[in-house]
């Protein structure tokens, strides 16, 4: 049933032109604005972290956001279905010789990132763009129809998804081959108490640890990627941009390199803030007594990244 449904009404949506894709885009923004779609949730983490909006600011911002949602959501159905030619045109990797330097390097690198922009257009070029395999998270679909497709497009141009259960063995395992392993730091942690805490959009926020662990386990450097809207293009083009962190990660702070991709997630927020997935529940959990908010100075480095 599910491949029946898939091929009458999903799939055609995706073999749609851009000129006729956005159009339906601006449709499904204004049915999840009046459906009510997590609009609680929106608003709650917007009035969290801008807290001097107006109400005014607030709707027109969380109206933004539902947009950019509908366009991620229709973008996604043309993956099943794009080229690499078109994809890659439409997704730029703008400087990825940042990366360059560790393509001969087992263990590789870390690439760090949030939900923001178009996550899924990078997790689908990626493999296509980057000078060393990449490998991608992902969280298993119950339905297996979706789930082998949504798999099979990702990896298209070559990127390599792993199981988030399965993600600290892999890593144990490929730690003699050199790649890039995408983690994005913002999803909630399921256990507040095995948290790290720090000060986040001037929230309290629970962290997942996992990037920091990785980096110092296997000497792995670090580079944040950040996503955004082309300039001076049309609706759905996107560019990506690569900063190196840190390539000594073991010399860093605790903490150090997790709140150098925090702050630069901070600063894409502040000034596009429509663009992050604002319907998650990112400060459901209230620190426990007892876990520290931990405070961490950033090392001074000269960023290596686009000029």
């Amino acid at each position: 049933m599910t491949r029946i449904l898939h091929t009458l009404f999903v799939a055609p949506i995706g073999r749609l032109p851009y000129a006729l894709l956005y159009p339906l885009a601006d449709v499904l923004s204004q049915f999840l604005w009046w459906s009510g779609y997590r609009r609680k949730v929106v608003q709650s983490n917007m009035k969290r972290a801008f807290p001097e909006w107006t109400e005014q600011e607030l709707r027109r911002t969380s109206r933004q956001f539902y947009t950019h949602l509908a366009e991620v959501l229709v973008e996604s159905l043309r993956h099943f279905h794009a080229g690499p030619d078109e994809l890659l045109k439409r997704f730029h990797h703008v400087n990825p010789e940042v990366l360059a330097p560790y393509a001969d390097k087992p263990p590789g690198v870390l690439l760090s990132c949030g939900h923001f922009g178009n996550w899924e257009r990078f997790a689908v070029t990626a493999g296509g763009a980057l000078p060393l395999p990449v490998m991608g998270v992902y969280k298993p679909l119950s339905n297996a129809f979706y789930d082998d497709l949504i798999l099979r497009t990702r990896g298209k141009l070559g990127t390599e998804l792993v199981p988030m259960k399965r993600v600290s063995a892999w890593m144990v395992e490929q730690k003699g081959r050199a790649k890039a392993a995408a983690l994005a730091v913002d999803q909630r942690p399921l256990d507040p108490k095995k948290a790290w805490w720090m000060e986040w959009m001037g929230q309290e926020t629970a962290m997942h640890f996992g990037l920091e662990a990785f980096a110092r386990k296997f000497d792995m450097p670090v580079v944040f990627f950040g996503v955004r809207k082309a300039p001076g293009k049309p609706r759905g083009y996107w560019e990506v941009h690569y900063e190196l962190i840190t390539d000594t990660p073991t010399e860093w702070p605790k903490g150090a390199m997790l709140k150098a991709t925090y702050d630069r997630l901070e600063a894409q927020l502040r000034e596009n803030p429509a663009n992050w997935l604002w319907s998650h529940t990112r400060w459901k959990h209230s620190r426990p007594e007892g876990v520290p908010l931990n405070e961490v100075e950033v090392p001074v480095t000269e960023a290596v990244q686009a000029t």
